[in-house]
């Protein structure tokens, strides 16, 4: 009987032992496996960063910026006015024989253009050899603010609507003695215009004197053929080339049929525009 108990205890025992084993085994392997979950996430590739070379979503896309609209055709001035000196070129009488006529140049403040570089234009402009002195019909020296026969201004559109008493403020006009250069024209010229800002400034003042020396509007004589300068090139080409000179070749005057431009109607006997 005392056989059989201590056969009994020794199974007991070596039945805990193995269930003791059995739990090491267990509590082994599931730590391991714990272990290889940590290194496989220690070792495998981190998960993709977000593109940020992509291009943004619609949503986070930044609007365009409103395109700048263009300046508009108005530029206003004080109304009051400065009288350039004479360059000692423009001081002299130019021009070999015919009529002497004396001007003066005046500009509008407010308008940040300068008096003398204005006024040197001008002078360049009626003393070349294919201006109006050309035709041997006229002579010009320029004069400071008092004396003078007529006056060239450049002017604000305003202004050039007071001075020349038509409220059309988008052409330049002669009124009487005034020559009157419209600071909007003066700045920006006219798109169809086939030349340089500079040639279309040669011929508004060339237009304009033209005025007051007498000469009537023409038109374009045949399509591909130079513009007579006193056709109204400010509105419309018809086909000719734009010209700014009364004698391009320095001896001829360039003469096109009489006429005007078929748009809006024209102001009085002594107003002249465009």
């Amino acid at each position: 009987m005392a056989h059989r108990r201590r056969r009994r205890r020794r199974h007991r025992v070596a039945l805990a032992a193995v269930l003791i084993l059995m739990a090491g085994l267990g509590l082994y392997f599931a730590a391991g496996s714990s272990g290889e979950g940590e290194s496989q996430a220690l070792h495998s590739e981190p998960p993709p960063l977000p593109d940020t070379n992509r291009a943004p979503t619609s949503a986070a896309t930044v609007p365009a910026e409103e395109p700048t609209a263009p300046p508009p055709l108005y530029y206003s001035g004080t109304g009051t006015w400065t009288y350039a000196d004479p360059s000692s070129e423009a001081a002299t009488v130019f021009g070999e024989s015919g009529t002497l006529l004396k001007y003066n140049v005046a500009v509008e403040g407010g308008l940040e253009l300068d008096a003398q570089e204005f006024s040197d234009f001008v002078a360049a402009t009626l003393t070349d050899r294919r201006s109006w002195i050309a035709g041997g019909g006229w002579r010009f020296q320029q004069v400071g603010e008092s004396g003078a026969d007529f006056t060239i201004y450049l002017a604000s559109p305003e202004q050039r609507s007071d001075l020349c008493s038509h409220p059309d403020t988008t052409v330049s006009c002669r009124n009487g003695d005034r020559v009157v250069i419209n600071s909007a024209r003066w700045l920006t010229g006219v798109e169809h215009w086939d030349d340089t800002l500079d040639t279309y400034r040669e011929y508004v003042i060339n237009h304009e004197v033209g005025h007051r020396l007498g000469h009537a509007h023409e038109t374009c004589p045949e399509k591909g053929e130079l513009s007579p300068v006193m056709a109204q090139q400010t509105f419309q080409l018809a086909g000719c080339v734009g010209n700014p000179w009364p004698y391009p070749d320095g001896e001829t005057y360039l003469e096109g049929p009489a006429g005007s431009y078929d748009g809006p109607a024209l102001p009085p006997d002594d107003y002249a525009d465009e």
